[in-house]
């Protein structure tokens, strides 16, 4: 297991050098921690508990330039924080920063041969954070070979999306690498089937990140919709090969189609459910039986509103009310062709699935 070499390389350094340590992804979150060596602050201890670094803390870290230096940096003590002096040794990869190394040194700085020691086992927890951490986590989260327990710690938690695009392994991950080496929290991303899926669970604006990397490699990308956590990964990586299937095939999806907004594909893809999740094209209106046999009606009519009228008995005011309202609860437009396929596919889908 990653988190267990890491485990295993961070207690030993603590041993060889009798300070306390841990290690914190670029969230401020605690990945790991070593046993208790040397002085102990209270900034540790809350953080050891929490699994997570306060505020106020990342600030006067942030204030020291922990976020963008490359060599290792002293934090001077702050009493009103609690917190003793420590050495920062940032944690990079390949050019990506992954994390951050903390060891306490209180009013003792490492020796030289200490900070050497410390600077070479960064640099293999990075390495193991990195292309076994992120990537490699990722990989066994959407494939089922781990559980969402074991993938938060290396992956983070809160909401997310997927985004997704397909095209040789090889030029995906060079053009995807080359793309988030740029960014100062990159996303982890893994190659499955041909495909690369990134975890967008930074605030990452999806949008621009699919038009850059479309750019590159001229294919479509695929966003999943927004979901609450890593519980949800599976589905969403579903939702991102979709939607990145429908760039494909469908122009005016292009660069970047998003799962909400797949309309028919959306159907085509869950044809056997008969009703979609979330945001399908029938939800608003199954408390309306009225509005639905209006809706097929007409759709099977091919939109002739004097047909449909007549079969329903009604009156044309009352049949364009009752169309304008359909509109406004479903989200669509009737003199939309696509969206009266997508419409008309649900409709028939729920009929099928009834029987």
């Amino acid at each position: 297991m990653i988190a267990d070499d890491v485990q295993d390389l961070l207690e030993s350094l603590a041993v060889a050098i009798g300070r306390g340590m841990s290690v914190d992804d670029l969230e401020g979150r605690v990945v790991a921690h070593s046993a208790h060596h040397g002085e102990v602050d209270q900034v540790r201890a809350q953080a050891i508990l929490s699994r997570s670094v306060p505020a106020e803390v990342s600030a006067w870290q942030e204030a020291h330039g922990v976020a963008v230096t490359r060599d290792p940096v002293r934090v001077p003590r702050n009493p009103d924080l609690g917190m003793a002096a420590r050495l920062c040794v940032p944690l990079l990869h390949q050019d990506r920063r992954v994390g951050y190394l903390w060891i306490i040194e209180g009013h003792g700085p490492l020796s030289p041969q200490e900070r050497d020691r410390a600077v070479r086992d960064a640099a293999a927890i990075a390495a193991l954070l990195d292309d076994g951490g992120s990537s490699h986590t990722l990989s066994q989260l959407l494939t089922g070979e781990i559980g969402v327990r074991r993938a938060a710690g290396v992956l983070g938690e809160g909401p997310l999306r997927i985004l997704a695009l397909r095209g040789d392994p090889d030029g995906l991950r060079e053009a995807v690498g080359d793309e988030l080496a740029r960014v100062r929290r990159p996303p982890a991303f893994t190659i499955l089937d041909r495909h690369a899926v990134l975890l967008l669970n930074r605030g990452e604006d999806a949008t621009a990140l699919g038009e850059r990397l479309a750019a590159r490699i001229r294919v479509g990308v695929g966003v999943s919709a927004s979901h609450p956590g890593l519980e949800s990964a599976v589905r969403a990586h579903e939702e991102a090969l979709t939607a990145a299937r429908a760039a494909a095939a469908e122009r005016t999806l292009r660069p970047v189609a998003h799962w909400p907004d797949l309309g028919v594909y959306r159907l085509l893809a869950e044809p056997l459910t008969g009703r979609p999740g979330a945001g399908g094209p029938l939800d608003t209106l199954r408390e309306h039986p009225a509005l639905l046999v209006t809706l097929e009606t007409y759709l099977d009519s091919g939109g002739d509103a004097q047909e449909t009228a007549r079969q329903l008995h009604l009156h044309r005011t009352s049949l364009y009310y009752r169309l304008a309202r359909i509109e406004q609860l479903a989200g669509r437009n009737l003199k939309n062709g696509t969206h009266r396929l997508e419409l008309h596919l649900a409709l028939k889908l729920c009929r099928w699935n009834a029987v």
